[in-house]
């Protein structure tokens, strides 16, 4: 706790530095920006927050424009010895920028700057660009960063640092193993000292950061998905690719009792999409409720020609697996129709336009949709989904009422979530829900050896990491010693992650 002549001389030194309009210690603000965080609209990911994180009203919010200005608010509060939480766009549902201790937000929405090498086809980005602003200014010079499901006001940096499941695909299938994380070139971070730290290729003089790797390790994948934990990202330089010449969405249909055969496809489709150097974007998948059944999507781009034979190889394997083909779900989109036809058109026909309205997942007022599934490899995700229908019935939610799930492939593993959406206002209800999460927890963690919340085992929480964390042993202690290394006066976002006690 700041005593007042300390929170009175640090409130001058802040203002000095970033000025008087971007500094506040309003206690309307500050819970304003707490509660963002922390309680936005119901999700079922609450029912494992609420009793997780205590928030607490941070004693400043400070809008950082620079790094520079960021390296003198992280050196002042090692000074002062209070904590610094970086965030970006108040839209987290996972508690990770909520201050547990007090101290100073970070709020660098106001750093917005893109640098487009066009020569390197790569893209320099600040941590308060959002998903929209960069689509809008990368379309129009024929660019795109790839195919994204997120809202388009969320910063990409800020997902990248959460180790989001929704980020960018590289050039196969990929909807586990191609996170923007993972396509991440180059950071410049500030360390939790104040110093500035940059890395992969660019830290050799007068080198393009071409590579993730200098010489030596990569570093830099250490501060992706740390939440803030071991320093603040300021610059993320991430591939673009040519917005390409066709789209086309293949579309099938396996009931519930062939759910093997769904993910065979899948897996089949996957692997023959690994043979050669094309652009098959995605395979993501649905459960339609009303159907008992999944829906594959395969989301085709490229040239006219490539798009043509996968489609064709597509519909091949659904059908030799058991599956239908939905006719009429899947229309070429030409880019000289919508590339130059302003942001909006662009985003919503292309960007994130889906194959049936349905697929976007969305409940009545009043209730929230609670998702168990988790990640697996092919063989053992049947299993996986067969266990979650079980403890479902269990505890009295029978296939029909289920309002739908997700499903997202990778080459070596699949993720798949059943959602349902229950009554916030029944407490017979959320009662329930709770005791699915809890069983659930237990049951997936002994089937694949990871937990998933809303569907990210590999995106932790301050809900989970006190239980799961620790049970990467060696791993976890690692972790725990480099935070300790880095932030020697404790003051990056403590209370998350690795940094689950006082040292």
């Amino acid at each position: 706790m700041i005593n007042l002549v300390d929170k009175s001389s640090l409130y001058d030194k802040l203002k000095s530095i970033v000025g008087s309009e971007n500094v506040t210690d309003n206690e309307t603000i500050m819970e304003a920006y707490t509660a963002t965080t922390f309680r936005p609209a119901p999700r079922d990911t609450m029912v494992v927050f609420t009793n997780a994180v205590k928030p607490k009203k941070p004693d400043f919010i400070v809008r950082a424009g620079s790094t520079e200005e960021i390296q003198q608010i992280v050196r002042l509060a090692n000074q002062y010895k209070v904590p610094v939480i970086p965030m970006a766009g108040l839209t987290s549902q996972y508690a990770e920028a909520v201050p547990t201790m007090g101290g100073i937000m970070i709020d660098l929405s106001r750093m917005r700057k893109i640098v487009l090498d066009e020569e390197s086809l790569m893209v320099t980005l600040e941590p308060g660009v959002t998903f929209a602003q960069a689509y809008r200014e990368l379309a129009v010079k024929g660019y795109w960063i790839v195919n994204q499901s997120l809202p388009p006001a969320i910063p990409i940096m800020g997902s990248t640092t959460q180790g989001a499941t929704h980020m960018p695909f590289d050039k196969y299938a990929s909807g586990l193993n191609g996170y923007q994380c993972d396509l991440t070139i180059g950071l410049e971070v500030v360390l939790p000292t104040g110093e500035k730290l940059i890395t992969g290729s660019s830290a050799l003089p007068g080198a393009k950061p071409q590579h993730e790797r200098a010489y030596g390790p990569g570093v830099g994948h250490l501060f992706l998905a740390s939440q803030g934990t071991l320093g603040i990202i300021t610059k993320q330089i991430l591939p673009v690719y040519r917005i390409p010449e066709a789209r086309h969405i293949v579309t099938g249909l396996f009931k519930i009792k062939n759910i093997k055969g769904y993910v065979n496809a899948s897996k089949r489709i996957m692997d023959d999409n690994l043979q050669g150097a094309i652009w098959v974007e995605k395979v993501w998948g649905w459960y339609e409720a009303k159907a008992e059944g999944w829906q594959l999507y395969v989301i085709l781009y490229g040239s006219k020609e490539t798009v043509e034979f996968y489609r064709k190889s597509s519909e091949k394997i659904i059908t030799e697996e058991g599956g239908k083909i939905y006719p009429g779900f899947s229309p070429m989109l030409e880019p000289e129709a919508d590339w130059s036809g302003g942001f909006g058109k662009f985003y919503e026909e292309f960007i994130y336009w889906r194959p049936r309205a349905n697929s976007i997942v969305s409940v009545p007022k009043g209730t929230d949709a609670f998702g168990i599934g988790g990640t697996a490899s092919y063989s053992v995700l049947p299993k996986l989904l067969d266990a979650a229908i079980e403890v479902l019935a269990k505890h009295g939610v029978p296939l029909s009422k289920l309002h739908g799930g997700t499903f997202s492939v990778g080459p070596l593993s699949a993720s798949a979530t059943y959602r349902w959406a229950y009554d916030l206002n029944d407490p017979e209800e959320v009662k329930r829900a709770k005791a699915i999460r809890e069983e659930w927890k237990k049951v997936s963690f002994e089937i694949t050896g990871t937990v998933a919340v809303r569907g990210g085992e590999y995106r932790p929480s301050p809900a989970i990491a006190p239980e799961f964390m620790p049970k990467l042993g060696e791993y976890y202690k690692l972790l725990n010693k480099m935070k300790r290394m880095l932030d020697p006066n404790r003051i990056m976002n403590p209370g998350k992650l690795m940094d689950l006690e006082p040292y």
